[in-house]
């Protein structure tokens, strides 16, 4: 990863608003890997990235699912979850090569599988640094989307 930039958030709800702001953002390819400890805020996070592209409905996470896809707003929205998984072909079996493209991708626990993530890819990484405090690291190469990778940066700064 080149680029990174850090700040806090200190409550669930602005760590849904950081998703929120992304989510307003959003262009069809964009691809997020979240990592972070169990119970650090991902699931707000892609909660918050939902509502900012208008989708209404419950966001959950897919823990046992291993995949929910999210059709009601502006882009298509698949979230996954690699926690569950043992190895790659298990997102090989349900069709990866198909749901990994187009809309907007969000894979939790990320770093299960690197291999399966595209270099574009935002990278966001959570950490829970007090009783409500997260530390949000957002990372990314020289070939993610420059508009949104700006957006966090000015983000960012604003925190």
């Amino acid at each position: 990863m080149k680029n990174e930039v850090t700040f806090t958030t200190n409550s669930e709800k602005e760590t849904m608003d950081f998703g929120r702001f992304l989510g307003e953002r959003a262009q069809d390819g964009l691809f997020i890997a979240l990592t972070g400890d169990l119970g650090a805020g991902k699931t707000h996070f892609v909660q918050g990235l939902a509502k900012g592209m208008g989708i209404e409905g419950v966001v959950g996470s897919p823990t046992f699912t291993i995949m929910n896809i999210y059709e009601d707003g502006r882009l298509p929205l698949k979230h996954f979850d690699f926690y569950r998984l043992h190895s790659e072909d298990d997102l090989w079996n349900i069709g990866w090569e198909e749901y990994g493209e187009g809309g907007v991708v969000v894979v939790e626990w990320a770093d299960m599988f690197p291999s399966l993530i595209p270099e574009e890819s935002i990278h966001i990484h959570i950490v829970l640094s007090g009783e409500e405090e997260r530390k949000i690291t957002v990372s990314w190469s020289g070939k993610a989307p420059v508009e949104i990778t700006k957006e966090i940066e000015n983000y960012a700064a604003g925190h």
